[in-house]
């Protein structure tokens, strides 16, 4: 009797090892937008959460990027009075549309089986994609024949089979990305901001780095070369760094600082090899941008008590310490200072391009009305700033607002747009942790935003970047290694040829 049931469980054994070698269908569930819901964004990690553990499986295995998916999923929960639906659509990472599904619901008693049976859905479309009609009985595992036994004391390797292109992932640049670059060497100090400087003789071009306290001043030729620095005070935290011609001065360095939730910002230049601060105090936001006239222009905007960014973004001149604004923009009431851009379309009307608090991407037409919103977020940056506010106290139990400066939005001569995307392993509420990210060139075609072109993901958080159009070069700016409790970190700096 025993030897019978050691046989028993000797033929078992390839039935239950065959189905974890098969093949599978890799998927990637990306963002679910929520409409109509309390709560939106926890909802929409819910929905993704529920929906990627559901849709893991024996045949189907969820990864954690895009890069890595046969199929990416993404959708939409939209409640209409107690009634639901969730409507989901699966591409490939190209864009190329395979299958569509829905579920809905009366109660929200009702959301977690409805998601179950909104996978089972996905995951048998997938699977006769994948596997053709044939994919149900795929999916049963089938006896491996029975052999007779080996000898003992002989062994033979069993015949392995070249494995399928696709069982080996390896790195590649995009179809358009950068195809030649520079890699910087190891820069002392966890750098947020980024800014390019004049070209010097010989090709040696000035880099600006900001970490949340220190601004660094670099010369970049075979590599980056540190001439100065300064620090400032820990109540002084750097948001945003720009520079522009200054005439005969040279360049001004424009350094928007936090200080007690109140704006202190700086102006900056070089003397020789040393940073000399020549404005100080300065209640602006600063940026430094060309807009649809094609012209780098120095941009501000001031801060109220209730908002973070009050009143019209407007072009800034400085004399000294006094800052002179003229000429106002209307911009899209989601954007500010720092989030907003413009670019021509095909008939020359001005369009302002946006990326809201969410991190989508919105078109407005010249009157700012919304013509194009993004189905993919974009942005995410781990720098922030804090204010004091008594309605966060008693709604969230924390006596301040943290608002989160995001990417910042490039436009070319070309009218092309360019943003960065970050993603990571930690994104929820205040707590942000970015692993990887990518510049997107984006074009509009009049009737949404298409992509041109993008580049490799970084290894690391991707904290700033610059395009220098004059030398069609992009500027990377990775933290390698965050700051601690004895080290004030690392960074990098990356410069791709944009071919």
């Amino acid at each position: 009797m025993t030897n019978l049931i050691v046989m028993l469980a000797v033929l078992l054994v390839p039935l239950s090892a065959v189905s974890s070698f098969a093949a599978q269908v890799r998927v990637f569930v990306a963002d679910m937008n929520a409409t109509g819901v309390k709560n939106r964004d926890e909802m929409k990690v819910t929905l993704q959460t529920l929906l990627a553990s559901r849709l893991n499986g024996d045949r189907i295995v969820t990864v954690g990027s895009a890069a890595e998916a046969d199929a990416v999923v993404s959708g939409s929960y939209v409640t209409i009075g107690k009634v639901f639906s969730i409507d989901t659509i699966a591409k490939t990472p190209a864009g190329k549309t395979l299958t569509r599904a829905f579920v809905q619901g009366e109660t929200q008693d009702e959301l977690i089986p409805a998601v179950g049976k909104l996978a089972d859905k996905l995951s048998s479309e997938l699977l006769k994609l994948h596997f053709g009609d044939n994919a149900a009985v795929s999916a049963v595992p089938v006896p491996a024949p029975v052999t007779a036994a080996t000898p003992v004391g002989s062994f033979h390797e069993p015949p392995l089979q070249q494995a399928p292109t696709g069982e080996f992932i390896k790195p590649r640049e995009q179809e358009k990305g950068s195809v030649a670059g520079w890699q910087s060497k190891r820069l002392e100090g966890a750098a947020n901001l980024i800014a390019s400087g004049l070209t010097l003789q010989g090709g040696t071009r000035e880099i600006f780095l900001a970490g949340d306290h220190r601004l660094s001043y670099y010369r970049q030729g075979g590599d980056m070369t540190l001439v100065a620095e300064a620090e400032f005070s820990p109540a002084d935290k750097i948001i945003s760094l720009d520079t522009i011609a200054a005439g005969d001065a040279g360049l001004d360095i424009y350094v928007t600082i936090i200080r007690a939730g109140e704006l202190a910002s700086q102006v900056w230049q070089v003397k020789g090899d040393k940073l000399a601060l020549v404005a100080k105090n300065l209640p602006y936001y600063f940026r430094c941008i060309s807009l649809s006239d094609g012209a780098k222009k120095l941009y501000a905007q001031t801060m109220g008590r209730g908002d973070d960014f009050y009143g019209d973004v407007a072009e800034a001149t400085r004399s000294g310490s006094v800052i002179t604004l003229k000429n106002p923009l209307k911009i899209p009431r989601s954007g500010s200072l720092y989030s907003f851009n413009q670019f021509r379309d095909r008939d020359g009307k001005t369009m302002t391009v946006v990326l809201n608090p969410d991190g989508y991407l919105i078109v407005c037409d010249p009157q700012l009305k919304e013509l194009w919103r993004s189905n993919d977020k974009f942005g995410g940056s781990e720098l922030f700033f804090q204010k004091e506010d008594d309605n966060n106290l008693r709604v969230a139990g924390d006596k301040y607002r943290w608002v989160f400066m995001n990417q910042r939005i490039q436009v070319s001569s070309k009218d092309e747009i360019l943003v960065g995307k970050n993603e990571g392993f930690w994104v929820l509420g205040n707590s942000r942790s970015y692993k990887r990210g990518a510049v997107y060139c984006l074009v509009w075609s009049g009737s949404s935003l298409e992509e041109r072109w993008r580049t490799r993901e970084t290894q690391n958080y991707m904290s700033d970047y610059n395009f220098d159009e004059a030398r069609n070069e992009l500027i990377i700016l990775q933290i390698v290694q965050r700051p601690g409790f004895l080290t004030r970190g690392a960074s990098s700096v990356s410069i791709k040829r944009v071919e």
